[in-house]
């Protein structure tokens, strides 16, 4: 398997992780707890802006890996790749003891583990010479 398909498979396992993070995190919802934002006037907030940012980025970053195959794709994805190592690291150990749902540990840990081996690669395909 090409390094850039490996790629674009772990990219694509770090934007799943990170729904099913979200998606389980709203689970309590059937638990009846009033989840309202006060004062909420339906425009989107920079929290969801900023999920929707990381939700949406790796999308551009397998776009450009399949189409765009230049030296500064290859940096701005190992680089990508680095932020979302060190953010859901950050998360994690933020979340260390709040978490009651082991289902969420052992998500944070894939996403992790996802985000490593992704820089494994994308230090890989960055190295390699240009095909």
């Amino acid at each position: 398997m090409k390094l850039q398909t490996k790629i674009v498979v772990l990219w694509l396992l770090v934007i799943l992780g990170m729904l099913f993070h979200q998606f389980f995190g709203l689970h309590n919802l059937r638990f009846g707890i009033n989840v309202v934002k006060g004062g909420y006037d339906a425009v989107p907030d920079m929290e969801m802006l900023k999920r929707l940012g990381l939700y949406l980025l790796p999308t551009l970053y397998i776009v450009g890996i399949m189409f765009v195959q230049t030296r500064t794709v290859r940096l701005l994805n190992f680089l990508a790749s680095l932020f979302y190592t060190g953010f859901h690291s950050w998360h994690f150990i933020d979340e260390l003891g709040k978490m009651k749902d082991w289902v969420q540990w052992v998500l944070l840990t894939l996403l992790i583990v996802y985000c490593l081996v992704l820089n494994i690669a994308s230090w890989k395909w960055y190295k390699a010479e240009q095909a």
